[in-house]
């Protein structure tokens, strides 16, 4: 009885393969061109191409797949099983006869030709089994599809044959286990034979080992490699890559054995395509949390930089990246499944107008993002006040919205499309932060005393080391209904609006101690009421009414002449601040 293939035990406990046992001499040797006119030319092509593999040329095996007819087998294993399928067929014909070239035609009447017939006998039933060749659509011979699915049961049928005289043996590491493994390894159970069950289970025994320890090694490099450059890891982010890292080395190595065992093709197509949508599984998986590790190198940078805008260019790196990457991966599992994906994507998109249509909202928000990123309105920690409606401190910036911070300590979300549109104050951008405000004395205050008090205020704004001193106004602005009002304008260098409120505090207590040294008093609305005798009532003795307007020129002159308040302003006269 056939005794199954357990060379991949072997393989993973050597971590190494033999190659074919071959004489060097023949390598390199040329082959007929693979003209395939005729089951003759067919014939020694295939036999002469298999020769130097048997004695060593690897490549040849490849080349010998150009006379098998391989549209049974599936797309994803045709190679794997083709190569199988060859050495069992050159296997098969060399324990039947020394092919005499002689005796193959040139030119068949049928398109279809047959080499050999055997009858077997399979649970009961009695299988014609043919080494055949047929013509195809290009008018070349190739060995027939149905010989090429069915010659494993040939060369079982044959097996205890010797190798015809004069013919080179196939003979490698792989035959040599089959013939020291026990009887009972090459019966069936259920699917499968039990040697390749055997081979099943150490190849998950050793895939779970190499696993375990590559994991251990790659992910501690990667962790020292983040941690020289000052990049720590929490415990829950790394277990997070830990599981789909795991996940990629067991199917590399699932793969990569696989191939190695004389699996049927559709039993080894179903086992290696289980293992692609696995691995990408696990690629997408991987990815999606190296884009968090990428977003921490960022975020360091971003706290080395002075910018605050980077803190809003990495949430959207982060959130596009790992939209990127599902969608990607969506993609790429779909396509291990066999699925019509161009399909898909050209149905996606004749779907995406109509889509687009109706999401016209999410994409304006998206392109809101794109402005928020390139225009650059604010920044994260901002204080900012929208359409004179939202005043807040910018939280977060997303794709679709981002996040207010209220005074009140409420969150509002406003999407991004908004923002294209909208008028936006920064005043966290603000250089100065400007204090406006008016200062109200008594009607009876002498001048003389509210020019002093004036010039006192202009003092301690310049002696203040928080307020811009290259513009200020302090000056006597208003008569109102029950006080003389002084305009005290001035700007503070703050960055945060409670350092503003203490310069503002330390101001105000300024001038009100000014005030008290000075005797100034302080109006607050009030009302008083005169209570005038008619009769004895005096007035000033006025010129008569053509001479009134001379008069009244004359002593305005005198007034303005000894005023003591200088021509030019006193206080700060510099631009502006925008």
């Amino acid at each position: 009885m056939k005794k199954i293939n357990l060379f991949l035990a072997f393989c993973l406990m050597t971590m190494s393969c033999v190659s074919i046992h071959a004489n060097s001499e023949v390598k390199g040797s040329s082959y007929p061109r693979a003209t395939l006119k005729n089951p003759r030319e067919t014939f020694r092509y295939f036999l002469k191409t298999m020769k130097g593999y048997k004695l060593g040329d690897e490549k040849a095996i490849d080349l010998s797949l150009k006379a098998l007819n391989l549209d049974g087998f599936d797309e994803q294993t045709r190679i794997i099983s083709g190569r199988t399928a060859a050495i069992k067929l050159v296997n098969t014909i060399d324990r039947m006869e020394y092919v005499d070239f002689s005796t193959i035609p040139t030119d068949p009447k049928d398109t279809l030709w047959v080499y050999k017939e055997e009858e077997i006998s399979k649970n009961g039933q009695t299988i014609i089994l043919q080494i055949a060749l047929e013509k195809d659509a290009n008018d070349k011979w190739l060995f027939s599809k149905e010989t090429v699915q069915n010659i494993a049961l040939f060369e079982r049928s044959v097996k205890n044959r010797e190798v015809a005289k004069g013919v080179t043996a196939y003979t490698n590491w792989r035959e040599k286990v089959k013939s020291k493994m026990p009887e009972w390894t090459a019966k069936r159970t259920l699917v499968l034979l039990n040697g390749q069950w055997l081979a099943l289970m150490a190849l998950i025994f050793f895939g779970f080992i190499t696993e375990r320890v590559l994991r251990f090694i790659i992910l501690g490099l990667f962790i020292r490699f983040l941690e020289k450059r000052g990049i720590k890891i929490d415990e829950k982010l790394h277990r997070k890559l830990t599981f789909p890292l795991g996940i990629i080395i067991f199917t590399i190595f699932w793969s990569m054995g696989i191939r190695l065992v004389e699996f049927e093709d559709g039993i080894l197509s179903w086992l290696l395509r289980g293992g692609q949508v696995i691995f990408t599984f696990g690629c997408v998986v991987a990815f999606y949390q190296l884009v968090d590790y990428f977003c921490l190198f960022l975020e360091k940078k971003a706290i080395e930089s002075e910018n605050k805008f980077d803190d809003i260019l990495i949430p959207l790196i982060r959130k596009s990246a790992k939209t990127f990457v599902v969608a990607v991966g969506m993609i790429a599992i779909g396509d291990s499944l066999t699925l019509d994906m161009k399909g898909l994507l050209a149905g996606m998109g004749i779907a995406g107008l109509g889509i687009s249509l109706a999401a016209k909202d999410t994409i304006s928000n998206l392109f809101g993002s794109l402005t928020v990123l390139l225009d650059r309105p604010f920044r994260i920690g901002d204080w900012v006040k929208i359409d004179n409606s939202i005043e807040g401190t910018v939280e977060e910036v997303g794709l679709r919205s981002c996040r207010i911070r209220t005074f009140y300590n409420s969150l509002i979300t406003i999407p991004n499309g908004v923002l294209t549109n909208a008028h936006i104050d920064n005043l966290g951008m603000r250089e100065f932060r400007r204090f406006s405000s008016t200062i109200n004395v008594q009607y009876d205050t002498p001048v003389e005393k509210i020019e002093a008090f004036c010039e006192g205020i202009r003092t301690i704004i310049e002696n203040s080391p928080n307020t811009r001193k290259d513009y200020f106004h302090v000056y006597l602005n208003q008569m109102s209904s029950h006080s003389l009002d002084i305009l005290l304008y001035v700007f503070f260098k703050t960055a945060e609006w409670s350092d503003e409120l203490n310069e503002r505090h330390r101001l105000l207590i300024d001038i009100l101690k000014l005030g008290k040294e000075m005797g100034i008093e302080f109006a607050f609305p009030t009302q008083t009421l005169h209570i005038v005798n008619g009769e004895n009532a005096q007035y000033d003795q006025l010129p008569e009414k053509d001479k009134i307007d001379q008069y009244a020129r004359e002593l305005a002159n005198g007034v303005r002449n000894s005023n003591f308040t200088p021509e030019k302003a006193r206080s700060g006269t510099g631009i502006l601040p925008i």
